[in-house]
């Protein structure tokens, strides 16, 4: 019966593990263990959160607080951008400095090393780094003891030092270099001290990676901040300072704008008060000069200046005086790193949005600049994009320009209507139009600005809290990691998995036999039998009285044999060969031999793997025997080679001899055919040694003298593709009539009710 190679032999897995269960059992032992130490070493870590609110802008609110948006400190920026503000470097490095966590301190308790907040055991002055210090991280710790303290100094695996002092305080030199240490409360004997020390940017990149910030849900405003460490205390009063420094950022940023054009509105106002009062006094000296005072015909004037078409020009002159305002702000070397004036009242949206992005990274090149200098790549790489944005803003202020100039010829294009209804009015009464035509415009100038003034001033003093405290920072009293039934549960399946793994992978990278009944399975040849391991390392295993496995075995043999030789065949020829060396085929051939002697028949056992003999070696045979000197020399006689074997007397053995140079053409000589005719004369079985027929051809040529083979295999040591080539040789009819023997199984494995037997 064949077995389908894609089937999963069940039966298999079940053996192999049972045959390895104590891999299983000191795997699970040893995760176990495992798993409790890094329990006990592991000081647990907990994770705490805390929940914010972005405020949104509130519907109907006037534009002057638009630049609240522009901070990003309204609902009409989305939360991503917040989420990435909450977990900038920057706003860490703030957060850290402000509650001074620069260090890290903790004492051992047990097997862990339990951190101290907010009140460490020490504080080390630093008082001479060496270079390797000031650039790598390090640790220092104080042990307590009877006569003093031990500090012990430890930069990476080679820098380590070890100091003795009295007392603390003073200057003491380790690899690091100079330091002092100082203790803020009374040290215990039974604890040993330790402070971390490392550069400040990876501390705050150590703690970028325990903070998660993240949108409550898409598009929402709800942020929720996390942190997952083993001082819950430490964090929580981070998270808290964290918020509270965005808070404080926004404010700043916001006051920082406000402030900025509340400077510039007033610089403009004074220059449009000094232009209204010049357009006055010129409204009022022409009255004076020309005796205006009709009233009739001032009303006329004054309904047509509040006409449709001139308050429109009047705002396009406002929006011009503006953008012009703005633009020579940014043509201004002096204030290239100040914030543009954002709550003007420009109502062209490409502008808006170009002076809301530069005042961004305006503010970013801030935060950054409270740490950094302007050699600093990234203010390099900053200045650049805003030099970029600047000239951009210029080239729109243009465009924005000409688009006006079009609408303001437009706009005096219709009204060129209204001068050809007064042309017939005296010349002294059109100028007189001119003139309080340039006074209202700059009269609405001043009052635009003046109302921006009081609209900035306003946001000023606004104070909200951009980010509401929905949830203030909290320890979460269930998220304990490790957990010990967890931990030892995961171990425990890690114990099975990984010998499994191991077994698994064995198994893939094993080419030998190792399943007697799978290779029962895939023979194409009758199988005589199983043969157990011969663990007693003796060649003759079997004699008159034992009754061992072994010799039990060798009598099935020889009772299968009997239904495998033809029965019209007398005096049998068998050869015995096997794949490669070491199958053990001169084992068998020698046992089977003496098995069938001990039938009462006669027997000869004739070695012929003239290559590797063998048979002299089992049988002690002090003269290594003649018959090559046979084949090759026809004066010998055959009684001159056979030789009692000395364990029986029914069984001879005519042992091979001398090794000659030509094997092959040895064997296909005419006097191996007289050889074999003589035998079949004298005895009842002749049983052959062959050499094996995976490495050498002798054996196919002695198939022409031979009435069956016998077929070696060797558990776990054969390869499992000399099956397939034993079937490939049965199918082909290479050599006829052979049965296979499994050799080497173990004495459990090898089954016919002999298992519980002694060799």
């Amino acid at each position: 019966m064949e077995q389908n190679p894609n089937e999963i032999d069940v039966r298999k897995i079940v053996r192999v593990v049972m045959e390895h269960w104590w891999w299983f059992a000191a795997s699970v032992v040893f995760f176990i263990l495992l798993g409790t130490a890094y329990y006990l070493r592991k000081a647990p870590k907990w994770t705490t959160d805390a929940t914010i609110m972005l405020r949104q802008k509130e519907m109907g609110a006037e534009d002057a607080l638009s630049s609240l948006s522009m901070l990003g400190l309204s609902g009409n920026t989305a939360a991503e951008d917040e989420v990435v503000v909450l977990s900038s470097r920057g706003l860490l490095y703030q957060t850290i400095d402000a509650l001074n966590l620069w260090e890290g301190s903790s004492k051992r308790g047990g097997l862990r090393w339990e951190t101290e907040f907010p009140n460490a055991a020490l504080k080390i002055d630093y008082l001479a780094l060496n270079k390797d210090a000031q650039k790598r991280p390090f640790t220092v710790k104080v042990k307590p003891t009877k006569k003093g303290y031990t500090v012990k100094t430890k930069m990476g695996f080679f820098h380590r030092s070890t100091t003795r002092v009295e007392t603390l305080g003073e200057p003491i030199e380790t690899c690091v270099g100079t330091i002092a240490i100082h203790a803020n409360r009374e040290l215990s004997r039974d604890t040993t001290y330790r402070v971390a020390h490392a550069r400040r940017e990876l501390v705050v990149a150590s703690y970028g990676k325990m903070l998660k910030v993240a949108q409550h849900k898409k598009e929402s405003n709800i942020i929720k901040l996390s942190i997952v460490s083993p001082c819950p205390e430490r964090d929580k009063a981070l998270l808290h300072q964290l918020i509270e420094q965005y808070n404080l950022n926004a404010i700043v940023d916001k006051n920082m704008i406000a402030t900025n054009t509340a400077a510039f509105i007033d610089e403009r106002l004074a220059i449009i008060t000094e232009e209204l009062s010049d357009a006055e006094n010129a409204v009022a000296s022409y009255k004076e000069q020309n005796n205006i005072a009709d009233l009739s015909t001032q009303a006329q004037i004054f309904l047509h200046a509040n006409s449709t078409e001139e308050r429109a020009l009047a705002e396009i002159e406002t929006q011009m005086s503006l953008i012009d305002y703005i633009d020579e702000f940014l043509r201004d070397d002096t204030k290239r790193n100040n914030l543009i004036p954002a709550n003007l009242g420009v109502t062209d949206g490409s502008l808006s949005s170009g002076i809301s992005e530069y005042n961004a990274l305006q503010l970013q090149r801030m935060r950054i600049m409270r740490t950094a200098t302007e050699d600093n790549p990234v203010i390099e790489q900053m200045n650049a994009q805003l030099a970029t944005i600047r000239q951009n803003i210029i080239a729109t202020i243009s465009s924005v320009r000409e688009s006006l100039q079009i609408r303001k010829r437009n706009m005096q294009a219709q009204d060129r209507e209204y001068d050809r209804q007064i042309k017939d009015a005296p010349e002294k009464e059109r100028e007189y139009v001119r003139v309080v035509r340039q006074q209202q415009i700059k009269e609405r100038l001043y009052i635009y600005l003046y109302q921006k003034r009081e609209e900035n001033a306003l946001m000023l003093a606004a104070t909200a809290m951009p980010a509401k405290i929905v949830d203030m920072p909290q320890r979460d009293v269930l998220s304990a990691s490790p957990k010990l039934k967890k931990l030892l549960a995961m171990c425990f399946l890690l114990g099975l998995m990984f010998p499994a793994g191991l077994l698994y992978l064995f198994m893939l990278l094993n080419n030998q036999i190792d399943d007697a009944k799978e290779f029962e399975c895939r023979v194409k040849a009758p199988l005589l039998g199983q043969l157990v391991q011969n663990s007693r390392n003796v060649h003759i295993a079997i004699r008159d009285g034992e009754s061992t496995v072994s010799a039990e075995l060798f009598r099935l043999i020889r009772t299968n044999l009997r239904y495998v030789i033809p029965s019209d065949v007398k005096s049998p020829v068998i050869l015995v060969t096997s794949s490669i060396n070491g199958d053990g085929k001169s084992y068998v051939a020698a046992n089977t031999a003496l098995s069938l002697a001990m039938l009462g028949k006669k027997v000869a056992l004739v070695g012929l793997d003239i290559r590797k003999p063998m048979l002299a070696v089992y049988f002690g045979l002090r003269d290594k025997g003649h018959l090559t000197d046979y084949l090759a020399e026809p004066s010998i006689e055959l009684d001159d080679i056979i030789v009692p074997s000395g364990e029986h007397k029914n069984l001879d053995i005519i042992p091979c001899g001398t090794v000659p140079p030509n094997p092959a053409e040895l064997l296909q000589t005419e006097r191996v055919d007289e050889l074999f005719a003589e035998l079949r004369k004298r005895y009842d079985y002749i049983i052959v040694d062959t050499a094996p027929v995976a490495l050498v051809s002798d054996t196919y040529l002695l198939d022409r003298i031979a009435d069956m083979t016998i077929y070696v295999f060797r558990y776990k040591y054969t390869p499992s593709e000399m099956i397939d080539y034993m079937n490939q040789m049965v199918e082909q009819k290479r050599m006829h009539n052979i049965a296979c023997v499994l050799n080497g199984v173990k004495g459990i494995k090898a089954g016919y009710g002999y298992g519980g037997q002694k060799e």
